[in-house]
């Protein structure tokens, strides 16, 4: 009985001793980069959306407006929607109505690392 005993005892010692694995470590979600960004009129008759072209180096984003639409889409009126990592923060918020006839400034910060990427947001109007 002493014997069957001992060795349900090693082998559960040997079971808790072997089962326990270290915790993974913690991903950290440090992407601060805008992976797409997409320009919406906000007050026109046209239902259409404009891909913006992002220069990652520069952090430029710039929005050609096609000849066809010109009339059709205003510049200074227009909603942004950008695709961005998990737990990012964008500053200023990219929510209402932006007018992007002129630069406009925004940070992308990934908040675990506090890492961030500025970039620059205009749109024009193509010749062709």
């Amino acid at each position: 009985m002493k014997r069957i005993l001992f060795i349900f005892s090693v082998i559960a010692a040997s079971l808790l001793t072997f089962s326990c694995q270290k915790p993974d470590s913690e991903f950290l979600h440090d992407d601060n980069t805008i992976r797409s960004i997409l320009l919406l009129p906000a007050m026109s008759t046209v239902s259409t959306t404009i891909t913006g072209e992002i220069n990652q180096e520069t952090g430029e984003i710039l929005f050609a407006i096609p000849k066809n639409l010109r009339s059709s889409i205003d510049i200074t009126q227009v909603k942004v929607r950008a695709t961005v990592g998990y737990d990012v923060v964008v500053t200023p918020s990219l929510s209402g109505i932006k007018n992007l006839e002129e630069e406009y400034p925004i940070t992308v910060t990934a908040t675990q690392t506090g890492e961030s990427k500025n970039y620059t947001l205009r749109a024009y109007y193509s010749r062709n």
